[in-house]
């Protein structure tokens, strides 16, 4: 239990790591610590791997579906529309052929 002594701010930065947060801003103040976070991803980071993620599948299986998509990936099926969306927007990929019977195309 000693051992944990004082260890607590550096686990908290840790946690802050594991889901891809911000780290805290942390201040020293006369008899503490102020501590100030944010809750928002670093959505930049996290769109890069998700939309990884996405091409890597889209490469094994052209013909992969959304549903399948949000199964692999562990993304709402919305999330994958709108990532989707946003991959084709950007010109990373396109859909050729209708929804069924249609395949992706990796443009970039």
């Amino acid at each position: 239990m000693i051992e944990r002594y004082g260890s607590g701010v550096a686990r908290a930065i840790g946690k802050f790591k594991d889901y891809e947060l911000q780290e805290p801003e942390l201040i020293e103040m006369a008899g503490g610590l102020e501590v100030t976070c944010s809750a928002e991803k670093t959505t930049q980071k996290t769109t890069q791997k998700t939309t990884q993620k996405i091409l890597d599948l889209i490469k094994q299986n052209p013909r992969i579906t959304r549903k399948e998509l949000a199964i692999e990936t562990g993304i709402t099926p919305d999330g994958i529309k709108y990532n989707l969306q946003n991959m084709i927007k950007d010109g990373i990929i396109e859909r050729i052929g209708p929804d069924k019977g249609g395949y992706w195309n990796i443009r970039k």
